[in-house]
């Protein structure tokens, strides 16, 4: 799961720049440069820092949500098309015969409301949608600095629903900002979480942030979230939680997880009960965000994309090299901040999968920062 704070010190963009030099500690988006696979690259419309790929539920239907600044969302859903009808819909056989879920064809991305500020951060839990600001102005000095963050909720359950203040701060660089989800593919399990400093919240929709948050612990990896949470994940139905920013489980649509999975450097760490961990050395980059398939593991690294086989949920030493043209598209040139796949019962090249990417290289595109995806029918990584 993608880094969700407002600490890094990478560029944020043209406008931002001065802001981000202070305003950012370790969070920044990834992507790509050259293509070696000779793809024609698609015309780019998801182009920025993007802190995480977020999956809600709206509108009835499953959707992906991203925010350079400004919200963006797709439909992703397995059960109906891009024009939001299930096969059971269409009264022909033609009609059925040319059904598509919307999952499984790429198209572009659609502006989405957001709230009042610059928006740095994604996170959903079944019902609801989040969104992370933070207000910029001109100093006396005529230099942009960062005033207030702002944490807001949408009701994505409602189709006449506005983003909501549920808190507010005046802007302190001694208090991180993290916000983070379980992003389950099964919209039962997931829940939101917002840490403030040293306090963890449990989001509950519209209802304001109260004084104190949850009960915080020692033990990382646990049930518990310590003070410097900043990822989680479901085990069944248990929620676990961990310092490190990429933690993700073998969750699917259909079925609950049997192991989650977190990293530290270039290891990954599994689990099938939460309290017994094993390790493997991927001997890669260091690893920032975790996604999976029914046979690989991905790992975004600050060198690239990468992955290791899978042999009944768990992760090999070392790395594989890819049938598709991912590391030539996400290369050792980017930072792969955060990568999303729409169902990890797919194998990796019949899947649908997402990633985002930056760059402070001077040797890459900055043409190229932004999102990127895979999409079976495709075939191919390429630009969103």
């Amino acid at each position: 799961m993608k880094k969700s704070c407002f600490n890094s010190k990478k560029i944020f963009g043209g406008l931002l720049l001065t802001v981000a030099l202070t305003l950012f500690a370790s969070c920044d988006g990834v992507i790509f440069d050259t293509i070696r696979d000779e793809v024609e690259l698609a015309d780019a419309t998801i182009s920025g820092d993007i802190q995480n790929i977020i999956r809600c539920t709206y509108n009835g239907m499953e959707h992906v949500f991203v925010s350079t600044g400004k919200i963006s969302y797709r439909n992703i859903s397995s059960d109906h098309d891009l024009s939001g009808k299930t096969i059971e819909e269409y009264s022909t056989d033609e009609e059925k015969a040319a059904f598509v879920p919307a999952a499984s064809k790429k198209t572009g991305f659609s502006s989405f409301s957001s709230p009042s500020g610059f928006v740095y951060a994604l996170a959903a839990d079944s019902e609801n949608l989040y969104a992370l600001t933070v207000v910029i102005e001109k100093d006396d000095d005529g230099y942009n600095v960062a005033t207030s963050r702002t944490l807001w909720a949408f009701d994505a359950s409602s189709a006449d629903s506005e983003w909501k203040q549920i808190w507010t701060a005046s802007y302190d660089e001694d208090y991180s900002a993290f916000l983070f989800c379980t992003n389950s593919p099964k919209p039962g399990h997931r829940h939101a979480y917002f840490r403030y400093g040293e306090t963890v919240y449990e989001l509950e929709g519209s209802n304001e942030l109260g004084e104190t948050g949850m009960a915080t612990g020692d033990t990382d990896y646990s049930t518990t979230p310590t003070t410097s949470a900043k990822s989680c994940t479901l085990l069944g139905s248990t929620g676990y939680f961990s310092s490190a920013y990429a933690m993700t489980s073998n969750e699917t649509l259909v079925d609950d997880s049997t192991y989650i999975y977190y990293s530290s450097g270039d290891n990954v760490y599994y689990s099938s009960d939460g309290s017994v961990w094993t390790s493997v050395d991927l001997d890669c980059d260091t690893i920032y965000s975790l996604g999976i398939t029914s046979d690989y593991l991905l790992a975004g690294t600050d060198g690239g994309i990468v992955h290791t086989p899978l042999s009944d949920a768990i992760p090999s030493s070392g790395t594989a090299d890819f049938s598709t043209n991912a590391d030539s598209a996400l290369s050792t040139y980017y930072e792969v901040y955060a990568i999303m796949v729409v169902d990890p019962a797919d194998a990796e090249t019949s899947a649908t999968i997402f990633a985002t990417a930056n760059t402070s290289s001077t040797s890459a595109s900055l043409n190229n920062v932004g999102l990127w995806s895979y999409f079976a029918s495709e075939g191919e990584w390429n630009r969103e």
